[in-house]
């Protein structure tokens, strides 16, 4: 009755339709195609990352399965180092038949035996497929999320922050050089010049430039972060605005010495003066916390409201929210690490 595989070019148009009807009436990825080919049009095959379930019958896609490979942004880590994260899930609930609740499992199989990956994960699961995960079996966990206050703000119209804590960070850099440099510009950069983390997923500079540089809607900041003049970090920034207020969203950090950096709090107040931002934050799971304890950031509570650092922005909510996950490594030996800039989680909700 249906007949399962991966999407090709030409499905398009039924991927439109079925998330238009069944997913979210004018999701982004239906009123932008420069969106849906950026993060889902497959640079080697050509077709469309998408697992689809066709109704031999009507001729409808009756469910589908959304996932983004790595070398989607660095076609040379298809054959190397390529991990995959899943995205949008959906079966229709509307529908009768014999097949249809196994769609999910034979869905799920076929992402799972997707070739040359190491790694799988999900990020920002539904409380459907977090209880399908836990009933499995598979790991299911909570992203962690760290912030620094603007030391010169009173009055915050993004975050919720009732106090401030510069008197309890100490900056200990100064025993090193040390210099973050904003507007950092990644474009003469090639992957001699610093080398990934070893984690999974593998990432690049050539995917660093093609998932944030050449975005087609949002803009990204690059801050390099050198010790004794060397580079030992990238930082990918992105800039929220609520009305006149502002806050800068540390995305995605690359290199091998993101996990070693000495005290930055000074250095980050001075930026969050010079941006006008009320804080930033960095939401990340795989780094110890101690990390971040030694940058200067502090650890979000996300299950109190005594400081809200929101995550949602388009449309804004000012709450703090759970971002669970779930990830499966080919092997057990590597340790997985997420940012906020993987899979679908930073992308634009609200298409100007």
């Amino acid at each position: 009755m249906y007949d399962i595989r991966y999407a090709k070019k030409e499905d398009l148009p039924l991927i439109i339709e079925f998330l238009d009807t069944h997913w979210k009436k004018n999701h982004s990825l239906v009123v932008s195609k420069k969106l849906m080919d950026f993060q889902h049009l497959n640079p080697i095959t050509g077709g469309y990352n998408f697992i689809i379930a066709q109704n031999k019958q009507t001729g409808k896609i009756d469910a589908l399965k959304g996932f983004i490979p790595i070398y989607q942004y660095d076609k040379k880590l298809y054959q190397q180092e390529n991990d995959t994260w899943a995205a949008i899930w959906k079966v229709r609930k509307d529908i009768r038949n014999d097949e249809i609740n196994n769609l999910a499992v034979y869905l799920w199989e076929m992402y799972f035996n997707l070739p040359n990956s190491r790694s799988f994960a999900s990020i920002g699961l539904s409380n459907d497929a977090i209880k399908v995960h836990k009933a499995t079996k598979n790991l299911v966990d909570i992203v962690k999320q760290y912030y620094i206050l603007n030391n010169s703000v009173e009055n915050f119209k993004i975050a919720k922050a009732s106090h401030n804590e510069k008197l309890n960070k100490k900056d200990n850099a100064s025993i090193e050089k040390l210099t973050i440099k904003d507007n950092f510009d990644i474009e003469p950069l090639t992957e001699e010049s610093i080398q990934a983390g070893e984690y999974r997923p593998k990432k690049s500079i050539e995917y660093l430039k093609n998932r944030y540089l050449y975005h087609p809607f949002y803009r990204y900041n690059f801050w390099g972060v050198f010790v004794e003049d060397k580079l030992k970090a990238i930082w990918v920034i992105r800039i929220v605005k609520v009305e006149t207020a502002k806050a800068l969203r540390i995305v995605d950090m690359y290199g091998t010495g993101a996990e070693a950096l000495p005290c930055l709090y000074n250095q980050i107040q001075k930026l969050l003066s010079k941006y006008e931002a009320e804080y930033i934050d960095c939401l990340n799971y795989g780094f110890a916390e101690e990390v971040f304890e030694t940058m200067g950031f502090s650890k979000l509570d996300s299950s109190t409201n005594e400081v809200i650092i929101p995550d949602y922005f388009e449309p804004f909510e000012q709450q703090n929210i759970s971002l669970y996950f779930t990830y499966k490594l080919k092997d057990k030996n590597d340790r997985y690490v997420i940012f906020k800039g993987d899979a679908d989680q930073d992308r634009p909700n609200i298409i100007q």
